[in-house]
């Protein structure tokens, strides 16, 4: 049974928790791996994060439950930027479904560079990425550009049908989860079952200098990862990591970004027939 159903994107928008609800469900399987790129991996091996792709049809399909499922299901963010991924999984799967999740750009970028820094990516400041993006080419597209969704949606509308599109805005799946997650199992056309809607990604920052500095290094972190169990990591979360309060976004910044994607968002309400006036960019 080929993956019928996608959660393309974009990065920081909710697509980890959309990724975990639905594999709670008894028709669903969602992919062991929740990034397997598989489609995308010839984009992704090139950026700074090092990301191990599936570039192997089987064990890309080695990701998923061998009990029969109604839906197969995996999250790729990567698959909303990327101009030619679309056309890709249509010649994989012309009848799939892609769940589209979109995010406030500016808060979107924010707390991608964020999360960044503190996975040890990037060490430059916003403002520099912001105001250089010849010199950080890859910063740029990944803090920015990814921000820009009327082109990314419209590649999707131009080769699918509006029936296998469904886009979510993050801000309503932030306060009312229960009710998107229902139009979610409408879409997929599952019946509607309780499940457990804990947050999952919360803001954590190391509480400890040495672990905070350790955490930087992606080697370490996956290692630490694959030996521990499940049990003990959550130990040590709760020890050495602590929920703190996000850094704000500079006024200065903000109104930089808000010039920036004002012409896309413009765009996007065309597109999808709706306002966005709650982003407070236009």
């Amino acid at each position: 049974m080929k993956v019928n159903t996608f959660i393309v994107g974009a990065p920081k928008a909710g697509t980890t928790s959309l990724h975990h609800y639905l594999n709670q469900h008894t028709d669903v399987s969602m992919s062991s791996v929740k990034e397997p790129n598989f489609f995308s991996s010839k984009e992704v091996e090139s950026l700074f994060y090092n990301s191990k792709c599936i570039d192997d049809s089987n064990d890309y399909h080695k990701l998923f439950s061998k009990e029969k499922r109604q839906i197969r299901g995996e999250a790729s963010v990567s698959y909303l930027f990327y101009e030619n991924v679309p056309k890709r999984i249509y010649d994989y799967n012309s009848e799939a479904k892609f769940i589209i999740m979109l995010r406030e750009p500016i808060e979107r970028a924010f707390s991608h560079y964020l999360m960044d820094c503190r996975l040890g990516f990037c060490s430059e400041k916003l403002e520099d990425i912001i105001a250089n993006p010849q010199s950080y080419p890859q910063y740029f597209q990944q803090y920015l550009e990814l921000g820009n969704y009327y082109s990314q949606i419209k590649r999707y509308q131009d080769i699918f049908e509006k029936e296998q599109l469904l886009v979510i805005f993050y801000e309503d799946f932030k306060t009312n989860t229960e009710k998107v997650m229902n139009r979610v199992f409408s879409f997929l056309e599952i019946e509607q079952q309780e499940i457990d809607l804990s947050i999952k990604n919360p803001f954590l920052s190391p509480s400890n200098t040495l672990i905070y500095k350790l955490y930087k290094f992606n080697i370490i972190r996956k290692g630490v990862k694959t030996i521990m169990p499940e049990r003990l990591l959550s130990l040590i979360r709760s020890k050495y990591f602590s929920a703190k309060s996000k850094p704000m976004l500079s006024k200065a910044t903000e109104q930089q970004l808000k010039v920036f994607y004002k012409s896309d968002v413009f765009q996007l309400e065309k597109l999808l027939n709706t306002d966005l006036a709650r982003w407070n960019i236009k």
